[in-house]
């Protein structure tokens, strides 16, 4: 798979604009934020808003194109997938899920805001567009797998496969969302902490796409649906983990590094408080291999 690469002005936006503001005389905020922590030395961090104006149609295609790596395998025959034990399909490169009629499980649906995101730069299939009820249109999996060389699941396979750019936009649109919405429920010292760490994640092209993929792969955060114990293994519950480095020096890569310590120690943590009988353990070795993904330059993962 080709490597697009990044512009690094996106990536270094976030480090530009805390280093052309350093020689200024700490704000209030700052200065609470300092003394809280005792290591953050920078300036309060620009919102994320910054750093996700800036992506590129370009950086789009490398980010739809490791999500897919991620979560399909690069393989288009995950674009449409019923799992095993599973009561509704995953659709596109974030495994968008779809419910049938009937079904309410506790999770969120998100294949048709998908659908509607993506249908403004792209039309869907026909049979897609004139569906109504906009249920997925299988009640089990056996009718779905019975579906799954027809016409209408190959069309929206292919739909999916070149629509990757226009689904990874989505899939930052709702990163930026729910992350805004989850921060502004938190005490201002916790938003200044976490939007410092968020920020120098995303000082660089591996970690933006860390953050993102982390989002799509295990969520935010907050969902009492979510968790064990009080316990959660979100992408805010990740970055309270990490480690603030006392400089801002710190490479980026040790930065990534930092967040896939992190990551690893809230999911293993997770699968020793799952209960026994899920056997969570048995996951691990696939995210692990996920996580170290985000500081190679060009590695093979399997979802």
């Amino acid at each position: 798979m080709q490597d697009l690469k990044f512009r690094s002005s996106c990536f270094g936006l976030v480090a530009v604009l805390v280093v052309s503001v350093a020689v200024t005389s700490p704000s209030p905020v700052q200065a609470t934020a300092d003394s809280l922590t005792g290591l953050i030395t920078s300036p309060t961090p620009q919102p994320i808003s910054d750093a996700i104006a800036s992506l590129t149609p370009e950086d789009y295609r490398w980010i739809g194109q490791r999500i897919y790596a991620n979560e399909c395998a690069s393989d288009p025959r995950y674009l449409t997938y019923w799992g095993k034990g599973e009561a509704f399909p995953s659709f596109g490169i974030g495994h968008f899920i779809w419910f049938p009629a009937g079904i309410d499980p506790p999770f969120i649906e998100s294949f048709p805001d998908m659908l509607a995101f993506v249908s403004r730069q792209v039309a869907p299939p026909l049979w897609l567009q004139q569906l109504q009820p906009l249920h997925a249109p299988w009640q089990s999996k056996s009718q779905f797998e019975q579906a799954w060389s027809g016409r209408e699941l190959t069309e929206l396979r292919d739909w999916l496969f070149k629509t990757q750019s226009q689904q990874a936009q989505f899939i930052v649109q709702a990163f930026e969302t729910r992350w805004l919405n989850r921060l502004s429920a938190l005490a201002r010292e916790e938003q200044i902490r976490l939007s410092h760490k968020l920020s120098l994640l995303m000082a660089s092209k591996e970690g933006t796409f860390a953050a993102i993929d982390y989002f799509n792969f295990k969520g935010i955060g907050g969902n009492a649906e979510e968790q064990y114990q009080n316990e959660e293994w979100g992408l805010i519950s990740v970055l309270r983990q990490m480690s603030t480095p006392q400089k801002t020096t710190l490479s980026s890569k040790h930065t990534v590094q930092e967040f896939v310590k992190a990551a690893k120690q809230r999911l293993t943590l997770r699968t020793q408080l799952a209960p026994k009988e899920r056997n969570e353990q048995r996951w691990l070795k696939g995210w692990f291999k996920r996580l170290d993904g985000y500081w190679l330059e060009d590695p093979a993962v399997n979802p």
